[in-house]
């Protein structure tokens, strides 16, 4: 069983290789980063210099919280390990910061028992009478530029909001419904992360290389990487192999976690030492999030859980 993991990295340098070295150590296993273009690559460049199955994409975007850059980075990590001369079986979305909780052999062995299966769940919510999630494709979302990096200003929150209600005049009416070349694809919500077969990669890209106006729409979305690949699948008979689909609406993010396990109470919990027992009880194969200097013992002790458990942990 051949897994390409695909990080989409910005930070903690020693994270990174720290995953990576964890997950290369099974011969079937390799690592694609994509860094942001807006970030020095160089110390990411030495940390993971060291590691051959470590294949950094070069074709590197500006991604910015919320944008949808972030769905042009991933599609450059898909591009990056499909077009390579390693036949994968599985594609794994990973975000900066997820830490494996399990084995490389159980995770091989869980691929294994699941062939077939795709782990991206997603609820419709395109005509959807709730306006948490109506308000995701009504309202005019578009982040990729600098204007949007911080926070801090006052005046800068009011111009973005400002700026976010003048341009959803022209969004507000629209239901979720995009419509290209006679057809129509509803759009779809779910967590960023996800791992999807090598047949639903080439589909997902393909797709995105042919559906231009999907494209131009799926700009506008609230956080599209919680929309824009759910949306592709859950529109084609993948939603089928799916391993849930037509789940009803169900509000906050932690009800549609695929494999990994996170918390997000007001924003995503950076989990430390004193969580251990918790994180270890999950179903689940990685976590989100871990930082280095708050994380360290944390990812020490499910190292040493793991070497102690090998097959079953």
């Amino acid at each position: 069983m051949r897994i390409a993991f695909l990080e989409l990295c910005h930070t903690d340098p020693a994270v990174v290789a720290r995953v990576a070295d964890r997950l290369t150590e099974n011969k079937n296993f390799d690592v694609y980063v994509h860094l942001d273009a807006k970030v020095d690559i160089a110390p990411f460049e030495a940390a993971l210099s060291r590691n051959s199955r470590v294949f950094l994409v070069r074709n590197r975007k500006k991604v910015y919280w919320g944008g949808y850059n972030a769905i042009e980075a991933t599609i450059e990590l898909l591009k990056a390990a499909l077009d390579s001369n390693r036949e994968y079986d599985y594609f794994m979305l990973l975000q900066n910061l997820d830490y494996p909780i399990r084995s490389n052999e159980y995770i091989e062995n869980f691929f294994e028992q699941n062939a077939g299966k795709e782990f991206i769940r997603g609820c419709r919510i395109a005509k959807s009478k709730d306006w948490h999630y109506a308000r995701k494709y009504r309202l005019y979302n578009k982040r990729d530029d600098d204007f949007y990096i911080s926070d801090k200003s006052t005046l800068k929150r009011y111009l973005r909001y400002l700026r976010m209600l003048l341009c959803s005049v022209t969004t507000i009416h629209f239901n979720g419904v995009i419509k290209e070349n006679g057809r129509i694809f509803e759009i779809y919500y779910g967590a960023a992360q996800w791992a999807v077969t090598q047949a639903c990669a080439r589909f997902m890209v393909k797709f995105a290389e042919d559906h231009p106006a999907f494209n131009k729409k799926m700009m506008h979305v609230q956080f599209p990487d919680e929309e824009y690949f759910h949306t592709i699948v859950h529109n084609s008979a993948f939603k089928y192999r799916c391993v849930r689909y037509d789940e009803p609406e169900k509000r906050w993010l932690v009800n549609w976690r695929n494999l990994h396990y996170f918390e997000y109470p007001r924003e995503i919990t950076v989990f430390a030492e004193g969580d251990f027992d918790k994180i270890m009880q999950q179903d689940a194969l990685f976590v989100r999030k871990v930082k280095t200097g708050i994380s360290d013992r944390l990812m020490d002790m499910i190292d040493e859980a793991v070497a102690c458990r090998t097959l079953s942990i």
